[in-house]
């Protein structure tokens, strides 16, 4: 906490007013057992990983240990760190839904909220700091939440610390995994009078002053780094004590609709709610809620609400291996590292025996009779090139080297084997460390890299339940903090009414897989390039304007000026195309025109056509009438002509009369054909 976080609070120093550190003194003698012992469980979890070599004198017994020197083959680290890797490389998401309405503008406003707020707070890093000290190594660690108010003095600024088991003191008897049933919660910090000073009122100062610096010699979280260092006595000891509790509560109920909630205004704004809602009730009752003790080198200084205005603690553990029905508290929760101790330890044990070995079949002695040397100390010579000298009188087999026995190949694969099984009971294959050297195919090799994530999967359940619960935590704090004005800033938008009146809706955390970046715009680019891939078209100037890249302005300026230079190129063929397809409607308007008067004349051609037809068949039948007039002429002055020239006149006559006849036949064929050909229009 800080200074002006506890400005307002209720503090004290009343030496008779013993309550609440005899409440701290009865909860610390009732866990301190079963919490030493898994302090140190968690001391050896954490030894282990990072390779202490002191480690297995001190828990082990002796190793054979080889002139004196200790060696320390650390596997265990290396598969703590492929799990935290794939921990860092895969990092969620957090977003706020609506659980009541479905109201997307203010789920969209508490998400950008709560993004703005774990990213100032650093929470990515501290999650994975609280995922590898507790889940992997030792099982648990707590990610804390408190107020900054150095930049902000009205409403403060989120902020997360990652801290130890070491330095907290649970209550056993939990059970949940957000340590919500817990009955208290103490963390102890130690810190110098300046950094107290930060912290505590100014009116709290002068009492500084005469509190004993004795550090850390009350005896209590002995486990501590800073327990160990007795020099540091211008530390003081720091303690927050959160302990359930229950508080007044005023609630507006509805009997028509069957709601209620909790009135979190003044009595004013309640009367004025009333007089338009008559039918609501009031009522109080008594809800559950958390407090605060803080005491100062043993001395209590304060009692009272929660600072931070929420009814929760501001912890949320970081659980490895949780099993809450075993009865002994150091083996209830357990890292990945506590299963590998055993086989860390053999592994260490069996190579340095194996270099012991080695090291002795270099040089495994020497027999000799003592009065066949010229120096009896030429026996323990070493090193290449060294001379023996002999007596004279002495024989050569009088000094022999003594053979070293072989090495059984077995004893090699022992140390494979053991090394192999750290691997196996971690839950950790080849692929997961890259270190397959097999010719298995890609698609067999994905496999068996997905089979072993899944052996690890509870241990990734559970860091999403905490980053769960830490975001349930911080928009509670967000808000019962923060103003309207300061939600407006950091939105650049208005806010919705909510954060006015405080009445809340209530709203669920998820945990989703998806771009995790450093800015809400980043977020927002991904989504919109994603959905832009999906194949919605979102315009260029909405992508552009959340990229987050360098020198923007001029990018945005350069797209710009090729999106008009495409404009005036597209502007430039529309012409040209419009004034070909304008040439082509005049040419075919031309030909239309054209057509219509050719039409027009043919038509008046018709008549005239028909009008010839009938002078040509009118001529024709005169014609006709004309050759049989002279016909009967002819016969009358054949009538005088003796009888064979008759015969001579009437074959001539028939001769003619039929020519006469086809010529008419055809002449009248022509004339019908003339008078009904008419042309086509096109």
């Amino acid at each position: 906490m800080e200074a002006r976080a506890m400005e307002n609070l209720d503090y004290y120093f009343d030496s008779d007013n013993r309550s609440i550190y005899q409440r701290m003194e009865s909860s610390y003698l009732k866990s301190i057992n079963v919490n030493q012992s898994y302090w140190t469980e968690s001391q050896i979890d954490t030894r282990t990983k990072i390779g202490d070599q002191t480690l297995w004198n001190d828990y082990y017994g002796n190793l054979p240990i080889y002139k004196n020197k200790h060696f320390f083959f650390n596997r265990v680290k290396r598969v703590c760190s492929m799990i935290t890797g794939h921990q860092r490389k895969n990092r969620k998401s957090t977003i706020v839904v609506p659980v009541e309405a479905d109201d997307e503008k203010a789920s969209s406003q508490n998400s950008k909220l709560l993004f703005h707020t774990m990213k100032g707070a650093d929470f990515d890093e501290i999650h994975s700091d609280c995922f590898d000290k507790g889940t992997v190594t030792t099982g648990l660690a707590f990610s804390y939440l408190w107020m900054d108010y150095s930049k902000d003095p009205i409403c403060g600024d989120p902020r997360l610390d990652c801290v130890s088991a070491t330095s907290m003191l649970v209550d056993p008897q939990f059970r949940k995994k957000d340590c919500s049933d817990a009955n208290f919660l103490w963390y102890r910090r130690m810190l110098s009078p300046q950094a107290l000073k930060a912290i505590i009122p100014v009116d709290m100062h002068e009492y500084l002053e005469h509190i004993s610096k004795s550090g850390a010699r009350d005896g209590k979280f002995n486990q501590m780094a800073e327990a160990y260092n007795y020099s540091l006595t211008e530390l003081l000891s720091y303690d927050e004590y959160w302990y359930k509790d229950f508080r007044d509560a005023t609630f507006l109920i509805d009997p028509q609709a069957g709601l209620s909630r909790e009135w979190t205004g003044s009595k004013e704004e309640m009367r004025d709610f009333l007089s338009y809602f008559p039918h609501v009730r009031v009522k109080k009752y008594q809800v559950p809620t958390v407090k605060l003790a803080i005491s100062v080198q043993g001395k209590p200084i304060y009692d009272g609400p929660n600072p931070l205005k929420i009814d929760r603690y501001p912890f949320t553990p970081y659980l490895g291996y949780y099993e809450p029905d075993i009865p002994d508290y150091a083996w209830r929760v357990s890292g990945v590292v506590r299963n590998l101790r055993d086989s860390q330890f053999l592994y260490n044990r069996r190579k340095i025996t194996e270099l012991d070995i080695l090291e002795s079949q270099v040089n495994s002695g020497m027999k000799y009779k003592p009065s066949s040397l010229v120096d009896p100390e030429d026996a323990y010579k070493k090193g290449q090139g060294k001379g023996i000298a002999m007596r004279l009188e002495a024989d050569m087999n009088d000094v022999q080297e003594i053979q070293p026995p072989s090495i059984p190949p077995s004893m090699m694969q022992m140390s494979e084997m053991l090394g192999r099984e750290i691997m196996e009971i971690s839950g950790v294959n080849e692929e997961l460390l890259g270190s397959a050297n097999d010719d298995k195919a890609g698609v067999l090799a994905m496999l068996r890299q997905s089979a072993g994530v899944t052996t690890l999967q509870g241990l990734f359940d559970n860091a999403d339940f905490a980053q769960k619960n830490t975001g349930e935590i911080m928009l509670e704090v967000i808000q019962k903090n923060f103003t309207k004005g300061k939600i407006q800033r950091i939105l650049n938008e208005e806010p919705i009414p909510e954060f006015e009146h405080k009445a809340f809706l209530n709203y669920d955390i998820r945990v989703e897989e998806g771009v995790n970046t450093t800015t809400q715009r980043q977020v927002a680019f991904a989504q919109m390039l994603q959905l832009h891939e999906m194949g919605i078209p979102i315009p260029p100037e909405f992508l552009l304007a959340e990229a987050t890249v360098q020198n923007k302005d001029k990018l945005i300026e350069a797209i710009q000026q090729q999106q008009q230079q495409q404009q005036q190129a597209e502007q430039m063929k529309q012409q040209v195309e419009m004034a070909l397809v304008q040439a082509q409607m005049k040419d075919l308007e031309a030909k239309s025109i054209a057509n219509q008067g050719l039409g027009v004349e043919r038509l008046s051609r018709v008549e005239e056509n028909r009008l010839l037809a009938e002078e040509r068949r009118t001529q024709a039948i005169e014609n006709i009438e004309e050759a049989k007039l002279a016909k009967m002429k002819m016969l009358r002055e054949l009538e005088d002509m003796d009888l064979n020239k008759i015969q001579r006149l009437l074959q001539i006559a028939n001769e003619i009369k039929i020519n006469q006849d086809v010529e008419g036949v055809e002449g009248v064929q022509e004339v019908a054909d003339s008078a009904t050909q008419v042309s086509p229009i096109r």
